[in-house]
């Protein structure tokens, strides 16, 4: 289980493409969101394969990545690779905790089933916060989280997951400096589910709005 945090090895690279193809629903959705433009600096936390990347993001201007895995940096290189060799995209091996980029460099972040792993969330969504541009938009992926309707124990134990509603999202983006939360829902069915109880998947999206100077 650990290696849906942090895939490594043969078996770790095999989990991230078949992820990848399981994800498809999520990656369609998140897309939606993301509306990525051509002029988009864009910079994805726990980039896995890089197939989101490979099929959903390549027309931007900039391509950027971070990923705990060196196995997952060194795939995403090899699946990206006309990418990385026109110097349009780079993949990077790290923590969201701690981007190793300047302020103000991006102008779209996004986490696609990652951010139930972020061991320092708060931390994490500052950081995110200082390397995007003021009008960038970070969005956030999350299938399994607080209000989809389940009971996640046992995904919880045996992933180490710390799921959230859309309540502590909003407040802990707007605690971060992030303004206009908008949390979309959209239907699971991917996700097994008990009964007549349709799992939600979550995707949330916020601003880096230009802070108003107080007149004095």
């Amino acid at each position: 289980m650990p290696q849906f945090r942090k895939p490594t090895g043969f078996f770790g690279r095999i989990l991230a493409r078949g992820m990848a193809w399981g994800h498809k629903d999520f990656y369609k959705n998140t897309d939606k969101v993301l509306n990525l433009r051509h002029d988009d600096r864009y910079l994805e936390i726990g980039f896995g394969s890089g197939l989101f990347i490979k099929k959903y993001a390549s027309h931007v201007a900039r391509i950027a990545g971070l990923d705990c895995s060196e196995d997952m940096v060194n795939l995403s290189c090899g699946i990206n690779k006309n990418l990385v060799k026109s110097g349009k995209a780079e993949f990077k091996l790290g923590d969201v905790s701690s981007l190793p980029w300047k302020n103000d460099e991006f102008s779209v972040v996004v986490g696609i089933e990652t951010f139930f792993f972020w061991s320092e969330p708060i931390a994490s969504l500052k950081e995110i916060y200082r390397v995007l541009a003021t009008g960038g938009r970070l969005v956030i992926e999350m299938a399994y989280n607080k209000d989809d309707g389940l009971d996640h124990t046992k995904h919880i134990k045996k992933m180490n997951l710390k799921l959230y509603g859309a309540n502590e999202m909003t407040k802990m983006l707007k605690e971060s400096g992030f303004n206009d939360v908008v949390i979309t829902c959209y239907k699971g069915f991917w996700i097994p589910f008990k009964g007549h109880v349709v799992p939600k998947g979550m995707i949330v999206k916020a601003i880096k709005k230009k802070k108003l100077l107080r007149r004095s």
